[in-house]
């Protein structure tokens, strides 16, 4: 998978999170147009590499963050001192 198509995937997951609209991983594969066992590797990612603290709430039935925040896959340009 292309790095850019892959950050594309992950920020729409990370609104789908924040927005407490995942719905199960089958749910979000098919919003994603990806394998339930991808939603799995990125969710995966999103914990290790992002520290993104990912629960499911069965409750909501549905993923969110324990705490608030969000993902930022940016460049940010360093301020002239």
């Amino acid at each position: 998978m292309k790095e850019s198509k892959f950050l594309e995937r992950i920020e729409r997951m990370d609104k789908l999170i924040q927005r407490r609209r995942t719905g199960r991983a089958e749910d979000l594969a098919r919003r994603l147009d990806i394998s339930t066992r991808s939603v799995f590797n990125m969710l995966r990612i999103m914990k290790e590499d992002f520290n993104a603290p990912i629960v499911f709430d069965r409750g909501l039935n549905t993923y969110r963050y324990k705490t608030e925040g969000s993902i930022v896959a940016a460049f940010v340009a360093k301020e002239k001192t």
